[in-house]
């Protein structure tokens, strides 16, 4: 049940992968979950159908076991026996013994806290927890009333387990072990910044100072693309040790040139994450302090046309498409960054503040050219980057 719900009898297995109706899924997976109890007619319509008072309850319940039953019959048993009734109450077989994985996780992880237990009881332990779970409780019934808070409990427990497991191999030194088990809790909490700092760091200190990079940067862009948050100081000082770290002395300078160069030939503008564009934007403000020459920064705002923010799917699209106008509309040299959920900013280096007008609205008319949506504005604002000497 975690990760996916799947039912295997010796060699034989249902599962539900494949698109088929919700409710007798919903009412196997609640039979075998709670497969200790009987349970009555009426806590399986108020599982059911906790929001229709206009269901009739009764015939709607027999006709839906029925159909729960069906589900059974690659199993070749008598699914009346699998899914048994009386006294108006309906349960799993109790003849028929089930071994849940949730109960088998949580067992592990009350173990592995009994006092007296030693270091690598406790990692053996919480090892085999975390090799049990596959993914979050019933992911394709997630929203169902009853699922949320069960699948709450059984996250918070491998939260637990995967950073007592994680701190534990850090006491040992061991890199590989620690990335294995962040990596598994990244995958399921991608935002836990926790994790993904023991991720970055286990990959440098096991010498994989690339992945680490990328795994950096892949965790930054989601932070900004979901938050509109920049990494904490301690994960950015990570990042700055790990790129000091991966370059040795080398006196070869077309080498050296050679590792500075993008992985591949990309057209368009040059987009960098928040605390690249910073220190380019800080070089430039240096730079026209001693040349005078000017230089503008632009921000694009995409909203709601009453201002608000756009749900989530179509704010992640809407940018996508934004942000390949802002490339596209832009000379090679220059510079962007995403700034927030619906921000992009932009560096235009030598240019009026007429130039600068120009560059903004044809980035807004190519963003509209590919994607249309009425509801949806982006408004520009641009102003001069004031020389180093000018600002208070």
């Amino acid at each position: 049940m975690l990760g996916g719900f799947c039912l295997t009898i010796g060699k034989v297995s249902v599962s539900n992968q494949v698109q088929q109706a919700k409710k007798p899924w919903n009412i196997l997976e609640y039979l075998v979950y709670n497969s200790n109890r009987e349970i009555s007619s009426d806590e399986l319509v108020s599982i059911i159908w906790s929001n229709n008072s206009n269901v009739n309850s009764t015939n709607a319940l027999k006709t839906l076991i029925f159909r729960t039953r069906k589900l059974l019959e690659p199993f070749n048993l008598p699914t009346q026996q699998l899914i048994s009734q009386k006294h108006g109450s309906y349960c799993w077989n109790p003849s028929i013994d089930l071994l849940l994985d949730t109960s088998e996780f949580e067992d592990l992880c009350i173990r592995s806290r009994q006092p007296g237990i030693t270091g690598p009881e406790k990692l053996a332990l919480l090892t085999q927890a975390l090799a049990l779970y596959q993914g979050d409780f019933l992911p394709k019934s997630a929203w169902e009333p009853w699922v949320i808070p069960v699948s709450r409990h059984y996250h918070e427990l491998f939260v637990c387990a995967a950073t007592q497991a994680a701190d534990l191999f850090l006491e040992e030194g061991q890199w590989d072990s620690i990335a294995k088990v962040c990596h598994q809790a990244v995958a399921i909490e991608p935002h836990n910044e926790d994790f993904q700092y023991h991720l970055i760091h286990a990959l440098y200190q096991g010498g994989h100072q690339h992945q680490a990079l990328a795994q950096y940067r892949k965790m930054a862009d989601s932070f900004y693309n979901e938050f509109a948050i920049t990494p904490s100081e301690r994960m950015t000082d990570l990042y700055k040790l790990i790129q000091q770290q991966e370059h040795g002395i080398n006196i070869d300078l077309h080498l050296i040139q050679l590792s500075m160069q993008e992985e591949k030939k990309l057209s368009g503008a040059y987009f960098c994450e928040f605390t690249v564009f910073r220190d380019i934007y800080q070089l430039e403000r240096r730079a026209i302090s001693r040349t005078g020459n000017s230089i503008f920064l632009g921000l694009l705002t995409l909203s709601e046309e009453d201002g608000k923010l756009p749900k989530s799917a179509v704010l992640s699209r809407a940018m996508g498409h934004l942000g390949d106008a802002t490339t596209n509309s832009l000379r090679h040299g220059d510079v962007y960054t995403r700034y927030s959920v619906s921000q992009y900013l932009i560096l235009l280096p030598s240019a009026s503040y007429e130039n600068g007008k120009m560059v903004m609205q044809r980035i807004i008319r190519n963003y509209k050219k590919a994607y249309i949506r009425k509801e949806l504005t982006v408004h520009y604002t641009l102003q001069a980057v004031s020389p180093l000497e000018h600002l208070s």
